[in-house]
């Protein structure tokens, strides 16, 4: 198994991975009638996106898409482009400026901690330096807190547990994006 590529986040001109998630309405393909195809083992559910949080809102601004049975559909009148020539490059809907409207909390990841890297599954929050926690409305940004100093006392406890627990329930873990598992 191989770890999975996370949602990216823009805030503040840095760049952000979701790292865990309570709530709905994230913005997917199957908003939009396409079930896409598993793109490599590094992404099974087909799909990745890019994000931009600004004083407001939350907007998706970019996804990128594997195969989808029946053709892409358009995004915001967007189709995606084809990269040609390319190694591993899939299609990708640039330009998007689409508010998602998400309700309830998300915990976004920066200066990931290379040695508490698993193999598998997300990466989780208590593997990187910088962790905030974002509350949403409908899309509307309602607060960000900075939980680092609360997070550096979790610090690798998600590998540690994962190099040392029952193996099913730490596979399943580490592909949930459940705000409980750190």
């Amino acid at each position: 198994m191989t770890s999975q590529i996370p949602d990216t986040f823009l805030y503040n001109g840095e760049e952000y991975e979701l790292v865990a998630l309570d709530g709905e309405s994230l913005i997917t393909p199957q908003d939009y009638g396409m079930q896409p195809q598993m793109l490599h083992t590094a992404c099974y559910r087909g799909f990745y996106c890019t994000y931009k949080i600004t004083n407001e809102s939350l907007f998706l601004t970019q996804m990128v898409i594997g195969e989808v049975e029946g053709g892409h559909k358009p995004i915001q009148d967007i189709m995606p482009q084809f990269p040609s020539g390319k190694r591993q490059s899939y299609p990708t809907y640039q330009g998007l400026r689409l508010l998602t409207p998400f309700t309830g909390k998300m915990r976004l990841g920066k200066d990931f901690i290379r040695e508490l890297y698993v193999h598998m599954g997300y990466q989780k929050g208590s593997a990187f330096e910088t962790l905030l926690e974002f509350s949403f409305e409908a899309g509307r940004l309602v607060s960000v807190q900075d939980i680092s100093q609360e997070n550096a006392t979790k610090r690798g406890a998600f590998k540690e547990k994962f190099e040392t627990g029952e193996l099913v329930q730490c596979i399943d873990e580490a592909f949930s994006l459940d705000m409980d598992i750190e």
